[in-house]
């Protein structure tokens, strides 16, 4: 099923799905970046997850992984968690200092911004008020010590918080 879906998102309904049929292999299909929403994939017990610009063998890998219990992780999303692991349980050796790190709804608000998303698309696009995207990336911008999206996305990008775009 594709990530975001017009009324209702891929990851719950993934989670509605799983209360009736438990051993249902799912897939989540997505052009969004995979390094935001990992975690909340895991936790809605998704088998796999394939981005749109796999190849076809690529997808084919992925539904026999997902069909043995197996997942399938890019590169780039396993080296970007080891880094985000090292921050977190040492804050205080990343390289200024600064001991925080961004939760998944933060982490979603910053790549939507990094795609060139407008405030109002983000919140149609991740289920939430407008209002909400702004307090959230008004939060972003206290943690990173910045005042504007551009300076908060060249910071977090430094940082390894979001991905390059």
């Amino acid at each position: 099923m594709d990530l975001y879906m017009p009324g209702i998102n891929g990851i719950e309904l993934a989670k509605k799905i799983r209360k009736s049929y438990p051993d249902l292999k799912l897939l989540i299909y997505t052009g969004f970046d995979l390094n935001t929403h990992f975690n909340m994939l895991v936790e809605a017990d998704i088998n796999g997850f394939v981005s749109k610009t796999a190849t076809s063998e690529q997808l084919v890998t992925a539904i026999r992984c997902a069909c043995r219990d197996e997942v399938v992780i890019p590169i780039h999303l396993f080296k970007q968690l080891r880094r985000s692991e090292a921050s977190v349980s040492t804050p205080s050796e990343t390289e200024e200092g600064n001991g925080f790190s961004l939760n998944e709804k933060e982490q979603s608000i910053l790549q939507e911004v990094a795609s060139g998303y407008t405030n109002r698309e983000i919140a149609q696009t991740l289920h939430m008020s407008q209002r909400s995207v702004e307090y959230t990336l008004t939060g972003i911008f206290n943690k990173l010590n910045v005042r504007s999206r551009t300076e908060a996305l060249f910071k977090a990008q430094e940082l390894g918080l979001v991905s390059k775009s």
